[in-house]
């Protein structure tokens, strides 16, 4: 170790810079002249810098950038991690004067301003995507389908906003040099559902087929920087969406690697991404390889004349890529896929279908706290019972899917939860799910496919051999949608919002049919309707006590006040946007969302009032009378909750 850091303490005493070499606890180990007239000490790196935090960046990407204030100095530069042999060392260089900082500070605004430009392109593409499904669409005369393009337009409006809101968000972030953003501990199977969703209509158009598997099938909860895993997801599955063929398969595998008693626990990550382009050409691999730094690269392009090899710089999404990559500290493999799907081909004259990349990386394992007990509740009456049913779950909705695998898990179901068909038709192809299967509850809009068009692949699609009951969930029953539903072999449809009770006692008729011989389309369950009651009439009690007991028998007190909360406050932030920017496009959304977070959860009034303002929205009345009975029901209805016994 001792040569190594005299080897450092020479190079860093001839540095301009003020450079401090320290460990990750902020001791200092060596420190030269510029760095010493600035007095730098370790209460600096830890008061005025989360060193820890630099340090763990820096371990993952090799660098990472930063930005220190010393009275009224603003200071630019970096940290890099050094291997001293027996342990690690971090290496701090700031700029050494005014002009040095200023060409730091702009030159990092720049690349982050490339980055988000180009990851906004791809939000936008798929609304514009959706936008021409829907004129198209507005030709013909099935309503069905046209009630399907609009919920699928306003489904990836909300997505591409909230999107492109994540990138803006990165630009606020990373206003100085350093782009320090602490990590958070994330959902990463989500993420890459939100992902599908938004790249589905540009597949869509482009008449691609997506396959999504997951393996584990579960929810996986990390600790990272989601922002360079974002860029990173999207920038390989939408180049394959775009250029990959007509058919693209995607996968996620997590897997636990060995650690020591002081790491964290930690994942492998493996994103495999595998499509029909017919291969990458060697240009377009030297430009990969460019931008990943990689020496192959020379040799590729030393083949090339000089000509070809300036005009195959590597391109922005490349450059991207490349840097989500190293940021993240991963790495990224590409090969030839070859007919019959094999990894190498036996044959020189093999035909190469398209690629095959790989992105593996680790991250952190993230906890994340259930909200609700796994727990089998049996004192459930008969009819109400799930004991021993396997169930595929189908809902985008992240809320409304994990409240309803633990309404089916608490009454003893075996629940597999997927946000779209595709991740869903990915497990009927597994026999070993198939063979448990009894039941799929699908909810009827989804993205890039329809619950119906779901229903329909699970009947026709050759490499699915199910034929069990699928049940519909939906907030839009008509005819025509009933009729849709029908032809696809849909044996019953269930109107949203809808109690647990009777959720579960319709599965459990629909199983009890499916026994026998009828396996027709039953009529929607129909809810108990929540009288509207106008502000000035009779003042409907705070909270429903027949749902209110469901909820403390099944969750607990902590458990049942804590999703009452949820709902209370997602009321709340209804009225806060009308209060502040009246009514939006967004306003009937927002209105439905939380009358339907109200029913669930037993909130009367709060549900009876928001109904109101539904039925004055949609026949275009005004909401000030509303507003202020619902502020009035939102004080009423946070103490009914906080006397709870």
């Amino acid at each position: 170790m001792r040569p190594i850091i005299q080897t450092i303490a020479r190079l860093i005493a001839t540095d301009r810079r003020p450079s401090v070499l320290a460990t990750e606890t902020g001791s200092i180990l060596l420190a030269n002249a510029p760095a010493q007239r600035l007095q730098l000490d370790q209460g600096d790196l830890q008061d005025k810098l989360d060193w820890k935090a630099l340090c763990k960046q820096a371990n993952r990407a090799t660098s990472v950038a930063t930005s220190l204030t010393l009275g009224a100095t603003e200071l630019e530069g970096e940290v890099v991690h050094l291997s001293l042999g027996a342990g690690d060392g971090y290496l701090l260089r700031l700029s050494e004067n005014d002009h040095e900082a200023a060409w730091l500070r702009n030159r990092s605004r720049a690349a982050t301003l490339m980055r988000v430009a180009h990851d906004l392109r791809t939000p936008i593409q798929s609304l514009l995507a959706t936008a021409e499904n829907v004129l198209d669409t507005a030709t013909t005369n099935d309503m069905a389908q046209n009630q399907q393009a609009r919920n699928q337009l306003k489904k990836t409006s909300e997505l591409a906003l909230e999107h492109i809101s994540n990138v803006l968000g990165v630009i606020r972030g990373e206003q100085s040099v350093s782009g320090l953003r602490p990590d958070e501990t994330f959902n990463i199977t989500e993420e890459l559902r939100s992902l599908m969703m938004m790249i589905s209509p540009i597949a869509r158009a482009r008449h691609v087929n997506l396959k999504l598997w997951l393996d584990p099938h579960e929810d996986v909860w990390v600790h990272g920087p989601v922002r360079f895993v974002r860029a990173l997801f999207q920038n390989i599955i939408d180049n394959s969406a775009k250029y990959g063929g007509q058919d693209v398969e995607i996968g996620l595998s997590c897997r636990p690697i060995a650690t020591t008693e002081t790491d964290e626990p930690s994942l492998k990550l493996t994103l495999t991404v595998k499509d029909m382009g017919g291969g990458l050409p060697p240009e377009q691999k030297a430009r990969l390889l460019k931008a990943l730094g990689q020496a192959d690269a020379k040799q590729i392009e030393s083949s090339q004349d000089s000509t070809t090899a300036q005009s195959e710089r590597p391109s922005a999404g490349l450059n991207v890529l490349a840097h989500a990559l190293r940021q993240l500290g991963g790495t990224l493999a590409f090969s030839d896929r070859y007919a019959g799907d094999c990894e190498t081909a036996t044959d020189t004259d093999a035909a190469v279908l398209g690629t095959v990349m790989e992105v593996t990386l680790v991250l952190e394992k993230g906890e994340q706290t259930g909200l609700f007990p796994e727990t089998p509740n049996t004192s459930l009456p008969e009819e109400n019972s799930l004991q021993g049913i396997s169930i595929i779950l189908v809902e985008d909705s992240p809320a409304s899917r994990d409240w309803i695998c633990h309404v089916l898990r608490s009454a003893g179901a075996h629940v597999w939860p997927t946000g779209t068909g595709l991740e869903a038709l990915s497990l009927l192809t597994k026999s070993d799910i198939t063979d448990k299967l009894d039941l799929i509850l699908t909810d009827m809009t989804l993205p890039y496919m329809s619950g119906v068009e779901f229903a329909q692949r699970v009947r026709k699609q050759e490499d699915v051999n199910w034929h069990g009951p699928i049940v519909a969930l939906t907030a839009h029953v008509a005819d025509a949608v009933l009729s849709a539903c029908d032809a696809a072999g849909i044996a019953k449809v269930l109107e949203k919002p809808i109690r647990p009770a009777q959720l579960r006692a319709a599965l459990h008729a629909v199983l009890e049919d499916a026994r026998g011989t009828s396996q027709r389309l039953s009529p929607p369950a129909s809810q108990d309707e929540v009288k509207a009651v106008a502000p000035e009439e009779t003042e409907v009690p705070p909270l429903k006590d027949e749902i209110v007991h469901e909820l403390l028998t099944q969750l607990g007190h902590q458990g049942a006040t804590s999703f009452m909360t949820r709902a209370h406050a997602e009321a709340g932030h209804v009225l806060s946007k009308l209060q502040k920017d009246g009514i939006c496009p967004d306003t009937g959304r927002m209105l439905h969302a939380a009358t339907g977070a109200c029913s669930l959860t037993g909130l009367g009034a709060l549900e009876a009032c928001l109904r109101c303002m539904e039925k004055a929205f949609d026949a275009g009345a005004p909401l000030e009378d509303c507003q202020k009975q619902l502020e009035k029901d939102l004080a009423r209805t946070q103490k009914a909750i906080f006397e709870l016994p």
